[in-house]
């Protein structure tokens, strides 16, 4: 199975996402703790409120009840203090909702007069006495409040002193978040996690399918850089889209290739056809001339042997034409065996001396000694040297110089030729080594082309340095065992 690198960009954009829905969902949950944490202060605060009113009323009731008797209430029997402000308990929170009240004696009675308003619970617990208790202690000469957690809900307890020794008081309890009371809160909590999970989760779905369609279109293109006619396979969703578009785009791309390849072989042919028919026009044309000169003289009984030289002459240039052509498309086996290449340039320098002497152009070749060696086939290395002397000595002013070099470039060997002409035009460069291409009426045109086909041949390369007061053409080889 292929495994494809996960993207840079994509692992951002998962990290970017997945940090995204946290940092939301954590400031949902900070906006959502805010809000039920002021809900529950407006809900302290009106618990508080309805205690004190209801702390105060208590209080008030029991001096108007202490008031119309000649005794207080302490002097009755704890049974009918308790059945009395029972009655009185029972008649202010009758206004409250979720109250618990009554009085609270100092020596040892406690609790008494408890009653519980419509909906509230009239058993206190232990804790909930204490919390009594200690608001009880504070109430001195002014309504006490203490507020206390028990059991997950917030309890509030005023506590307002009546008589010496004996007070009255009120407490509410209050839910909470973490109490049986604050389900809400807690619905909310656990429906922002789980949407901050699916959330989480659904984007990493997506990046996953992300990541797999990726790999699979990756793999396809791939499979199209090594095989053209290789296809994507079926891929849903929308990255089926874009393999049947890869797909679609391939086959274009295999019909336009073979059609640049059939263009291409029919202006190759034509180049080719061009380039012979050009070629042995001329040859031809002389030899007709040659023959009809050659007719003529005989019909009038003054024919020589010199036309029939003149026809046999282009008869081998048409030859040569022809050969030139046969080894720039089928090169000759070469015979390799490892030769000094220096002395393979100075042998073709000695063979163009008579050409350069015609000019006035002094070829100078490269100096004995200092063996290059190099496998090569010698007989076709001349060839090569011949094609780039004849061509710098046609270059060459009269009395100009033709240098030849034998040096080591690196681990291979290379022989230069420069002549000191006019150069090469920048326009024309690209296509000196094109078959047919020349700029001299006697020139066929396959001369660097053959050239540069043995040196490809024998591993090496025929370069070009244009320079600005002459031309110079490196022949390149790699060196042989010494």
């Amino acid at each position: 199975m292929l495994r494809w690198p996960v993207p840079e960009s994509f692992r951002t954009q998962l990290a970017v996402v997945c940090a995204a829905s946290l940092a939301v969902s954590g400031l949902s949950g900070i906006l959502i703790r805010d809000v039920i944490a002021q809900a529950e202060s407006r809900l302290l605060a009106e618990a508080r409120r309805q205690c004190e009113t209801a702390c105060g009323e208590l209080a008030l009731q029991y001096r108007e009840r202490t008031a119309w008797g000649q005794d207080t209430l302490q002097d009755l029997p704890l049974e009918a203090q308790d059945l009395s402000l029972r009655g009185v308990t029972q008649t202010v929170l009758r206004s409250y909702e979720g109250l618990v009240g009554g009085f609270y004696r100092a020596e040892g009675h406690g609790v008494i007069g408890l009653a519980a308003a419509p909906g509230a619970r009239a058993h206190l617990g232990a804790r909930e006495l204490e919390i009594i208790g200690s608001a009880v202690r504070l109430a001195d000469g002014a309504p006490a409040v203490v507020t206390s957690a028990q059991g997950g809900d917030l309890i509030v307890a005023v506590a307002t002193q009546v008589e010496r020794g004996q007070a009255a008081w009120v407490i509410k309890r209050v839910g909470s978040a973490a109490g049986p009371t604050g389900w809400p809160r807690r619905l909310w909590y656990g429906a922002l996690a789980f949407s901050a999970l699916l959330g989480i989760a659904a984007v990493a779905g997506i990046w996953l399918a992300l990541r797999a369609g990726i790999a699979r279109i990756a793999a396809g293109l791939r499979r199209l850089e090594e095989d053209f006619d290789y296809r994507l396979p079926p891929i849903g969703g929308e990255f089926g889209e874009i393999a049947r578009a890869v797909n679609r785009m391939a086959e274009r791309r295999r019909l336009l290739e073979a059609e640049l390849r059939r263009q291409d072989r029919l202006a190759a042919l034509g180049k080719v056809v061009a380039g012979v028919a050009h070629e042995i026009r001329n040859p031809l044309n002389s030899l007709r001339l040659t023959l009809e000169l050659l007719e003529r003289r005989w019909k009038r009984g003054a024919a020589t042997g010199g036309e029939i030289r003149e026809a046999l002459g282009e008869i081998e240039r048409l030859d040569g034409i022809l050969a030139r052509l046969l080894a720039f498309g089928r090169p000759a086996s070469a015979e390799r065996r490892p030769q000094d290449v220096a002395a393979l340039a100075r042998q073709a320098a000695a063979m163009v001396q008579e050409q350069a002497q015609r000019k006035g152009v002094t070829v100078v070749p490269p100096p004995v000694g200092g063996e290059l060696v190099a496998e090569v086939d010698g007989a076709q290395i001349v060839q090569v040297m011949l094609n780039l002397l004849l061509n710098a000595i046609q270059a060459s002013p009269e009395g100009g110089v033709v240098e030849i070099r034998a040096e080591r470039c690196g681990e291979r060997v290379c022989l230069s030729v420069t002549d000191h002409g006019p150069g090469i035009p920048e326009e024309i460069r690209p296509h000196i080594f094109d078959p047919f291409f020349t700029t001299r009426p006697e020139g066929s045109g396959l001369g660097l082309a053959v050239s540069r086909e043995i040196v490809t041949a024998h591993g090496g390369a025929l370069e070009l340095d244009p320079g600005p007061d002459g031309t110079t053409f490196r022949v390149v080889l790699p060196a042989g065992r010494q």
